[in-house]
């Protein structure tokens, strides 16, 4: 397998920072495009270069010379930031010339615009991606990541006994590990035929009580599931997120309104199967408070 450089959006967030260690797990070249050079938590070998998706030339400049980009948007919900990145990132890959780029859209791939500008930013970059590279994937979770189980928000939960989620408790979640998908994108920056589309799923399909049953045999105590509303979710992100995206976040877990269709189920030809067990996940997390 050839060794080829590769720029990584979010290189230090919790999608992005797997995607980093894979690839140099697999011998690739890794720059780690953040705003801050002298970001700690980078894995040894990393090169870390300016890029903010605000500044335009930053991309162009960070893409120069890479084969390749794995672009992960940030959680930003305003109209006037949003899509702008989106739209910055397209530009930057036509004028760096790269000749492949991998999108993690983050969340269950949105394929078209709704008026959100999260959603819309997505869409429109994953609608425009194979008109500006040569190979072009979009990959996403098919639900939700193991990791949101863990996040500060929901720590000190956990640890009290209690995973508090909005989602209902009797509804089957294929939950992913993150590293599962991180898994996936590496194989896709080499993959001589990749396809447009990749969603990833994590192996079993759990109810809330299935998950918590989980998490009670890995942690060795035991953990209730409870759905909480949106509204409360929000509460518990804001401090950590900034309100704007707490309230965004939430928002995707708002039901649909009485009659509302739901959306089509994706070809399963397009979906992989991650190999990480809830279990297996939990029993590697440290969930000291």
């Amino acid at each position: 397998m050839s060794r080829s450089t590769v720029v990584v959006h979010g290189a230090t967030g919790t999608q992005g920072s797997p995607v980093v260690r894979r690839l140099l797990a697999a011998g690739h070249r890794v720059r780690a495009a953040v705003r801050d050079t002298s970001a700690r938590g980078l894995p040894a070998g990393t090169e870390a270069v300016f890029a903010d998706l605000s500044v335009p030339a930053s991309l162009t400049d960070a893409y120069a010379g890479a084969d390749a980009v794995v672009v992960q948007l940030p959680l930003v919900f305003a109209a006037e930031a949003a899509v702008p990145q989106a739209e910055a990132v397209l530009a930057a890959l036509k004028g760096s010339r790269v000749s492949r780029a991998v999108f993690n859209t983050g969340g269950p791939p949105a394929l078209e615009p709704t008026g959100v500008p999260f959603v819309d930013a997505r869409a429109l970059l994953a609608a425009e991606l194979q008109g500006v590279v040569d190979v072009a994937t979009v990959v996403g979770p098919a639900f939700t990541y193991m990791e949101n189980l863990a996040a500060p928000w929901s720590l000190p939960r956990v640890a009290a006994g209690e995973i508090a989620y909005p989602l209902p408790a009797e509804l089957p979640v294929p939950w992913l590990a993150a590293g599962d998908l991180a898994g996936v994108i590496a194989g896709l920056v080499t993959d001589p035929a990749p396809p447009p589309l990749r969603i990833v799923a994590g192996p079993q399909a759990l109810t809330g009580d299935q998950v918590a049953a989980e998490l009670t045999a890995a942690l060795g105590r035991e953990v209730r599931w409870r759905t909480v509303e949106p509204d409360e979710y929000a509460r518990m992100l804001g401090p950590f997120t900034g309100e704007e995206a707490a309230a965004g976040v939430a928002a995707a877990y708002t039901p649909p309104s009485p009659g509302t269709p739901p959306p089509p189920a994706p070809d399963p030809a397009v979906i992989r199967t991650g190999t990480t067990t809830v279990r297996e996940w939990a029993t590697r997390q440290d969930w000291r408070v």
